[in-house]
């Protein structure tokens, strides 16, 4: 038998037990193929990552597991797992993962990845996502349009009126990622609040979603809602599990060129895996 060991970090979040939680395995090429979904499931947690060398021209591979599949890109793996190569100091790697090789830079432990470009198309009506996440049709902002946006992994964004409309949510036949967000926000330093669902990924709700944060960013820019410089994300509240999400989103509404999110992360332990 043979020991494979990982770390654990919350991410998202500069203190312990906040932020969305990740397990890294720093060599995992003694863990088989056939097992990582495995190791997965036994951990539990939103993500597990195991770092491999590069395929290309990056300085590590990453493969990005739920508990119920892999992943081609997600945040919080990404941001969590630059910040534990970078061994508290200062770097700047690149990560490659299925979408493609990520910039990451770690600067005063505040870690930021690039982003791939986001992609937006309508998304379904209101009366349909309105009834798969329990809410009213008046709960759903009017103003603003319901959204499918990617840079990676799909969601439906869905504007509501406030925070309560955020808690009141909850899937009922959800067949699909979609997060909820208002710009009533718990802090005025940040741009909205928000919350993500999704099932089907093996993880109920997400306390902190990276890959949901970049294209948010980029439509709150589209439909004018903030000028991308510093956009700042609550999630993970509900949960108890508070996130903050920092997001950079380079170009106007009329063309987004550039994409980035951050945040902080903090290492809260430690394992190993036998197999």
């Amino acid at each position: 038998m043979t020991r494979h060991e990982y770390a654990l970090l919350d991410v998202f979040s500069d203190k312990k037990f906040g932020g969305n939680q990740l397990a890294v395995f720093r060599d995992g090429r003694g863990v088989p193929e056939s097992a990582m979904q495995s190791i997965a499931k036994e951990l539990n947690l939103p993500e597990t990552v195991f770092v491999l060398p590069p395929a290309n021209d990056g300085d590590h591979y990453l493969r990005i597991f739920t508990p119920a599949r892999e992943l081609p890109f997600a945040g919080h793996p990404t941001v969590g797992a630059g910040f534990y190569l970078a061994k508290g100091k200062d770097a700047t790697l690149r990560l490659e993962e299925r979408v493609g090789t990520l910039q990451v830079t770690v600067r005063a432990g505040f870690t930021e990845m690039e982003q791939p470009l986001p992609h937006f198309a309508p998304g379904p009506n209101r009366a349909k996502i309105a009834s798969a996440l329990s809410l009213l049709q008046s709960d759903i902002d009017p103003s603003l349009p319901i959204e499918i946006g990617s840079s990676g992994n799909e969601f439906i964004f869905v504007p509501v009126h406030g925070i309560d409309m955020v808690r009141k949510a909850a899937p009922r036949g959800l067949t699909d990622a979609a997060f909820i967000f208002t710009r009533e926000t718990l802090a005025p330093s940040s741009t909205v609040h928000g919350r993500m669902y999704a099932g089907w990924q093996g993880v109920a709700e997400d306390p902190a979603t990276g890959s949901a944060c970049g294209p948010l960013g980029a439509y709150l820019v589209r439909h004018g809602l903030a000028d991308g410089k510093r956009i700042v994300v609550e999630q993970g509240y509900e949960m108890g599990r508070p996130s903050l999400l920092y997001v950079r989103v380079g170009g106007d509404r009329d063309k987004i060129t550039s994409l980035h999110v951050g945040g902080h992360a903090v290492m809260t332990g430690g394992g190993w895996i036998e197999l």
